[in-house]
């Protein structure tokens, strides 16, 4: 899930945006002092932060700080009063994006969406397809992405959940999905994923551990692309996903 740093006086307006971003992000709210500020976006490293009614004097230091040590950073500036000279200049800078009174729930989010959206880093400068591992176990998920990193790019989840929303932010090509996690299991997450226009068309592999006859037809009739069971053998598991891929 991307991370939002929303700046402000903490008043009704904060927690208003707040509320209309946290369904699609995580909110950490901030006040508006420099070294909050400093402190908070090292400790959430956000992928963009907000600035809540620009006020253009006492700012201007925390503006400074963005541009020099994060000026990667989006900021996005919900202006407070009309347009002046000085919030000109500022927006001539490609880091810094404003909204203008008065701001509902769907305006800020395309808004947010959109400057996530062009942050995104090119799927395949790494000439790789990218795989997301998912499984409660940590050991298996390091295991699992020893065998694949040389080959692919290896995104991993913990849990159905997180799942979910990585596949949004990092549209994988492929899903080795364990069947048997607690919470939100891997059939569960595979019929979330066929219910979704942007997801049902990523081939999913599950992982199992249980190879009985009846288990295994149990996993077969949710139709995944393939399923492995565990542990497995590296060449095994490249062959698979080979043979899913289409490589």
């Amino acid at each position: 899930m991307k991370k939002i740093l929303l700046i402000g006086d903490l008043g009704n307006t904060e927690k208003n945006l707040s509320e209309y971003l946290s369904d699609e992000y995580q909110v950490q709210l901030c006040t508006k002092q420099l070294d909050n500020v400093q402190a908070m976006t090292g400790i959430l490293k956000p992928d963009l932060a907000i600035l809540s009614h620009l006020e253009e004097e006492n700012d201007q230091p925390l503006l400074d700080w963005f541009h020099e040590k994060h000026e990667k950073l989006p900021v996005l500036i919900v202006l407070g009063s009309r347009e002046t000279q000085q919030h000109k200049e500022l927006f001539e800078k490609e880091q810094f994006k404003k909204m203008t009174p008065p701001v509902n729930k769907t305006t800020l989010l395309n808004k947010c969406r959109q400057l996530l959206q062009s942050g995104k880093p090119n799927r395949y400068a790494s000439g790789k397809k990218k795989v997301l591992i998912v499984d409660d176990t940590p050991v298996m998920l390091r295991n699992f992405k020893n065998m694949l990193e040389s080959t692919y790019d290896v995104v991993l989840a913990t849990s159905g959940r997180q799942a979910l929303n990585t596949i949004v932010q990092e549209e994988p090509d492929l899903v080795l999905l364990d069947y048997e996690m607690p919470e939100m299991n891997g059939r569960e997450v595979f019929e979330a994923m066929l219910a979704d226009e942007d997801m049902k068309h990523i081939p999913v592999v599950f992982l199992t551990s249980v190879s009985d006859r009846k288990a295994v037809f149990s996993i077969l009739q949710s139709k995944p692309a393939g399923y492995i069971l565990k542990p497995t053998e590296q060449e095994k598991l490249l062959g698979t996903i080979r043979e899913v891929l289409k490589e």
